[in-house]
């Protein structure tokens, strides 16, 4: 397994947005979301990727990364990722999470990198999140990043937004 080098690192999408822009690959785009190559530790180039991750477990840093971008406070993020606010609060930023917290955020990055592709920029898709959707039976998107089946309805229908059907 490779490791990142500096000249090809990928960069915190919090800090350094326009940056975000130019990757036209999925996997680094879900990197630059959970927070840079330095926070995931690890290079994702595939879903088998992904899965290890998954098992090892993400830093809890990624949280505040991830919570920054929807917009949300840490309470609403440790609802979304069945955490208590203050087990979050008792780790480190290098503590590892479990593998149910790092699948969920690894889906929610896929819905953040899915936003930003189809709506243009973090703050559209970050308004769009808190804003009743009339497909979603006038509910706000950000409230059904909990589940897997929740995450994959707002992909959904950001994928009907990107083909031009009414949602």
């Amino acid at each position: 397994m490779k490791n990142y080098s500096q000249g090809e690192s990928i960069k915190n999408i919090v800090k350094e947005p326009q940056h975000f822009y130019g990757l036209s690959n999925k996997y680094d785009r879900i990197t630059s979301i959970l927070g840079g190559s330095v926070a995931v530790s690890q290079p994702i180039n595939s879903d088998i990727d992904l899965i290890e991750i998954t098992r090892k477990g993400l830093p809890k840093s990624v949280i505040q990364t991830v919570s920054d971008i929807l917009g949300i406070s840490m309470e609403k993020m440790s609802q979304l990722i069945h955490v208590s606010h203050r087990t979050i609060q008792r780790k480190s930023d290098t503590d590892l999470l479990n593998v149910y917290s790092t699948e969920q955020i690894l889906e929610i990055a896929e819905v953040i990198s899915k936003g930003i592709e189809v709506l243009g920029s973090i703050s559209t898709f970050s308004d769009w999140l808190h804003t009743e959707v009339r497909h979603l039976d006038y509910k706000k998107p950000i409230d059904f990043l909990d589940t897997s089946f929740g995450t994959k309805l707002i992909k959904d229908t950001l994928g009907r937004i990107a083909y031009g059907v009414y949602s």
